[in-house]
């Protein structure tokens, strides 16, 4: 059921995980998670978080001004590990990236060059996140479990309890300093599991730029915006 103040609409969902009211906004919705059996009023606690929520969505719809216009086509630049790549179409078997990105003509006709696009960058993505997780926890003297390759569009990177990284496929358009601070940042948290201040003087001992680090995926994330589904 939609609910209106001061021209914002939100809804309000029981759920039976939650262990205590909260406010979920993102680019599409603003959402009142309440606990079952709870006595809150979620009227009264929009009201209470009415000007951070109008921030929140003031900030969604700069990001969604800023998306880049893609239209998937040969000769388009798309960014790769922060630089752009030409894309080109050419008569071989695989797709691959260098100097340029080189999709497969036989694979575009059969699929397209959208597509094939992302299947390029989610297979780079999971090549290049293994190889510098393996190499920080190499020298940060953690381990952990398995790699995964997301499609999540609000969130970079996460570590879970059982030890499992997750990255999302999108980061690989980044700079690899990025990529570098997204992978050393999930990989502190195998030593300090919250965001403590000895969490961030670990990330700092291996990342020394991370706050700037951090600062450009705050600022520049409208620009990893792959398509208009992500909006």
């Amino acid at each position: 059921m939609k609910n209106e103040i001061d021209g914002l609409k939100y809804k309000v969902v029981e759920s039976e995980n939650a262990t205590k009211p909260r406010i979920d906004v993102d680019i599409h919705d603003i959402k009142v998670v309440i606990p079952e059996d709870n006595s809150i009023d979620p009227r009264e606690l929009v009201k209470e978080n009415l000007s951070w929520i109008k921030e929140k969505k003031k900030k969604y719809k700069k990001y969604r001004n800023q998306a880049p216009e893609r239209s998937f086509e040969e000769g388009e630049n798309f960014p790769f590990l922060g630089k752009d790549k030409e894309i080109k179409v050419k008569e071989i078997d695989k797709n691959k990236v260098n100097e340029e990105i080189i999709l497969s003509k036989k694979k575009v006709d059969r699929n397209s060059i959208k597509e094939e696009l992302e299947k390029l960058y989610r297979k780079e993505a999971r090549k290049i996140f293994k190889k510098k997780s393996e190499k920080y926890a190499e020298k940060m003297e953690v381990t952990f479990n398995k790699i995964m390759i997301w499609n999540q569009r609000t969130r970079w990177a996460s570590c879970s309890p059982k030890e499992n990284l997750s990255y999302n496929w999108r980061a690989i358009m980044a700079p690899e300093e990025i990529v570098e601070y997204l992978v050393i940042h999930e990989l502190t948290h195998l030593k300090e599991r919250n965001h403590t201040k000895r969490f961030w003087r670990i990330v700092k001992s291996y990342d020394p730029e991370y706050k700037k680090n951090a600062e450009w995926l705050k600022e520049n994330s409208a620009k990893l915006i792959y398509d208009e589904s992500d909006l």
